[in-house]
């Protein structure tokens, strides 16, 4: 059976939108996404806080991803199972990328005026993605291809690779989301106590 997907998987403001289809020597579209739609922390300039907002959903779309890839990767070891079973999990995987990507969108626009350590998972978070977005991408095709060769070491590669990204992606966003809330919590403490930052 193959799988048809009806959206691209695409990341990042300027990319190339992976039209997945079963013929392996498909074009790839190229597509740009807008300058990333606001959030409402954005509109009181306070745009360390709206990475921060959007690192919490990042962080979110990772763990459900890691979830599908995690299952994808005990299917791979089933021989029993078919292709539309694998198919299923590489639709949710592939919708949460795209709902990762909207969102690196807007990280990426206002990258130049949040602080270093968030340019730093701003990148995390774009190179994890577009490693994903690439393994499913892979992964759809070789099964719409091979859909009786899921066995295959190929397969297997790009399977695992799904699961070692978004599992690293969970991390890193989940590290940078606690940091940030610590930081919080440092400052109003600071204020709370009167304490003047150094000069």
């Amino acid at each position: 059976m193959k799988m048809r997907l009806r959206a691209p998987v695409w990341i990042g403001c300027i990319s190339a939108a992976m039209a997945v289809s079963p013929v392996p020597a498909a074009a790839a579209e190229v597509n740009q996404c807008a300058a990333g739609t606001p959030t409402a922390a954005s509109y009181t300039w306070d745009f360390n806080g709206e990475a921060n907002t959007i690192f919490k959903d990042v962080r979110d779309d990772a763990e459900q991803a890691l979830y599908h890839a995690d299952k994808l990767q005990s299917y791979a070891g089933d021989p029993n199972l078919d292709w539309q079973t694998h198919a299923d999990q590489l639709e949710y995987l592939k919708g949460e990328i795209n709902d990762m990507g909207t969102k690196l969108c807007r990280l990426e626009t206002i990258r130049r005026v949040v602080a270093p350590w968030q340019q730093q998972v701003i990148d995390q978070i774009a190179t994890n993605a577009r490693l994903m977005a690439d393994n499913a991408q892979d992964a759809i095709m070789f099964g719409d291809t091979k859909p009786k060769d899921l066995w295959l070491a190929t397969y297997q590669k790009y399977v695992n690779n799904l699961y070692s990204e978004a599992n690293s992606l969970t991390h890193s966003v989940g590290n940078a989301v606690e940091f940030a809330g610590v930081s919080k919590e440092y400052q109003e403490l600071r204020h709370d106590l009167g304490v003047r930052t150094s000069p």
